[in-house]
């Protein structure tokens, strides 16, 4: 994890530079410059702060038109060259699909670069699931909305596996890191973004960045990422809207979600799996299904099958179908 801290801009800054946006990018936001993400941020005050991750911290923003956006400020130190992070955000700005974080331009500022993607309103998944109080989650993630979380999240996971040119590998898909817009529409974030990074400044490109609790139990053999990873770590959302829990637990004596799901099938407690804020709801029957055919598929912990099986090969599009 970064050791970001609020810092605010430097004063010898190009506020005046324009941003470069990609295709996505229209009309007057065109004529942005540095100088309105400092004003839309307040000089990148911690107040504007609504996210902080792996690679950086997250600024919500209200440009002059009111368009709101999210601001992501890339650890500095961490960061490719100029030339070559402006080659690999062409190449990200390539990733279209309706489950995917739009991005719609960035910014170099000296050592210091900026990523400009849409808002979205209602925040991370992990928020809803983990930080709201149980009367305001329980009211708006009903099994049904999650379903349908899942399944676009499963879409977005399967575009950058199977669609985009070279395939994508998350490396750290996580209930943090699926957003939703103002209609609890999922969307991936922070896909590609280690090949924004130097090698030699983290254990990226082609190796794990993983958050604990998501980790697959193999990638202890060798810390190489891959796509099977990618869905393993999927799994445990799965396994958090199912739950409710958080994908490290705190009050069990088992220390992953993983591992207490196992405990409880092995113990014929499936239905005290489920979150209790969705048991009497009559969507039971459906959720055990999710639980067996998919999140244990994905996960590899059904007793009568070994590791993974059921899931070599299976992709975000696979997943999503297996939902319904």
């Amino acid at each position: 994890m970064s050791n970001n801290k609020d810092e605010a801009i430097p004063s010898n800054f190009n506020s005046e530079q324009s941003l470069v946006f990609v295709s996505r990018g229209k009309g007057e936001q065109n004529k942005l410059t540095f100088t309105d993400l400092v004003k839309a941020t307040s000089n990148f005050g911690k107040e504007n702060i609504i996210g902080c991750g792996s690679y950086g911290l997250v600024y919500k923003a209200e440009l002059p038109d009111g368009f709101k956006v999210a601001i992501k400020k890339l650890t500095s130190e961490m960061c490719l060259i100029d030339r070559e992070f402006s080659a690999e955000i062409d190449a990200l700005s390539m990733a279209h699909h309706e489950n995917l974080v739009p991005l719609w331009g960035y910014c170099i500022q000296g050592n210091s670069r900026f990523l400009i993607y849409s808002y979205m309103e209602n925040g991370s998944l992990d928020d809803w699931l983990h930080n709201m109080n149980d009367d305001a989650s329980s009211s708006f993630l009903d099994w049904p909305r999650r379903l349908r979380i899942a399944q676009g999240a499963g879409h977005g996971l399967s575009y950058i596996h199977d669609v985009c040119k070279p395939h994508i590998i998350h490396r750290d898909i996580k209930s943090s890191n699926i957003l939703l817009d103002k209609e609890f529409k999922a969307y991936v974030a922070d896909f590609g973004l280690s090949r924004l990074i130097l090698p030699n400044k983290t254990h990226v490109t082609t190796e794990l960045v993983g958050t604990f609790g998501y980790i697959p139990p193999e990638y202890g053999q060798g810390w190489v990422a891959t796509l099977r990873g990618d869905m393993y770590s999927f799994g445990v959302v799965l396994l958090e809207l199912l739950t409710g829990r958080r994908p490290m637990l705190i009050s069990s004596k088992s220390k992953e979600l993983v591992q207490w799901v196992q405990e409880m099938r092995s113990e014929g407690k499936q239905i005290d799996v489920l979150d209790p804020t969705l048991r009497g709801t009559g969507h039971e029957e459906q959720m055990l299904k999710v639980l067996y055919r998919l999140s244990v598929r994905l996960l590899g912990i059904e007793a009568a099958a070994p590791p993974f099986a059921g899931a070599v090969g299976l992709s975000g599009k696979e997943a999503a179908k297996r939902l319904k």
